[in-house]
């Protein structure tokens, strides 16, 4: 291997045998050749681990595959990733894709040029394009950057991106498994905390959103309580209470909503205590005080 950057790509796959050549032919079609490539698959029940037996015939010693004892939703595998690419190559930069995404045309000789052109950064990201060419992420500008303040509260990032990062860099952090999908922000919030991150104007994964996709489907919306108190829970001690009043206040209608009067209250005295100002929160205190004034 040269002394050029090296990346992994890791490619969590479930039951998607018939997109997997097009992931690994854009991997292929690289005019960048210091990759190798790490399925994890998430127990699937169809021919994948046939498909990617071809490909390891294919090209020896550059296709990793890892099947899940059991289903176990996408941020378990994402964690299995992170500790196959430790033993593989923790040395080797991850490149962070979907199995319903590919790589943009010359994704990997950016990612290099940035790397090299850039040193002092373990976390870059490229921008994410729809298959018709038009960007999905939204970067106002680019160079360094931090997740948290500039992407979860702030303007200057948007849209999906595609991420790479070194492995070693990422320690213990891991994704979250309270859920089995979504909620990939507690990953890269928690390694936000850590290092900022370089943006690089070039195309580096092509997304299409399949009807049966995560960002399609809405995971985890029935969960709405659970993903707030986790927002909070993980986000606070980074960020402090007052980016959170919004979050605060959300909790407080899904309480209400839920009939929880009490937790609801709670959630909007933090409100009030941190921010009297905080307009949001008055419509909610007001239901609160309307339902106190009702018979029985």
């Amino acid at each position: 291997m040269s002394t050029s950057p090296s990346f992994l790509v890791a490619v969590p796959t479930f039951n998607r045998a018939h997109l997997l050549p097009r992931v690994m032919e854009s991997i292929a079609r690289q005019d960048y050749d210091n990759w190798r490539v790490l399925f994890v698959d998430d127990a699937s029940s169809d021919n994948t681990a046939e498909v990617i037996a071809g490909y390891q015939q294919q090209y020896p010693n550059r296709i990793h595959y890892v099947c899940m004892a059991q289903n176990s939703g996408v941020n378990a595998v994402r964690n299995r990733i992170i500790e196959e690419a430790m033993a593989i190559a923790a040395e080797d930069f991850i490149v962070w894709i979907d199995d319903d995404d590919y790589l943009a045309p010359q994704c990997l000789e950016q990612a290099a040029a940035a790397i090299e052109a850039q040193p002092g950064y373990v976390w870059y990201t490229l921008d994410c394009i729809h298959e018709d060419g038009s960007y999905i992420s939204r970067i106002r500008e680019y160079g360094e950057m931090s997740y948290l303040r500039d992407y979860m509260f702030g303007k200057r990032m948007r849209g999906d991106m595609t991420h790479v990062v070194k492995a070693s860099a990422i320690g213990d952090v891991r994704f979250c498994t309270q859920f089995r999908n979504a909620e990939v922000w507690y990953f890269w919030s928690q390694l936000a905390a850590c290092y900022p991150l370089y943006a690089v104007a070039k195309p580096g994964s092509v997304k299409e959103y399949l009807p049966d996709g995560i960002t399609q489907k809405g995971f985890n919306r029935d969960k709405a309580i659970a993903v707030l108190q986790l927002k909070i829970a993980t986000l606070e001690p980074l960020v402090g209470r007052k980016p959170l009043l919004h979050q605060y206040t959300t909790l407080a209608k899904h309480y209400y909503n839920a009939g929880d009067f009490r937790a609801a209250r709670r959630c909007l005295t933090q409100v009030l205590t941190s921010n009297p100002g905080y307009v949001r929160q008055y419509p909610h205190w007001l239901k609160l005080g309307l339902r106190s004034l009702r018979p029985g």
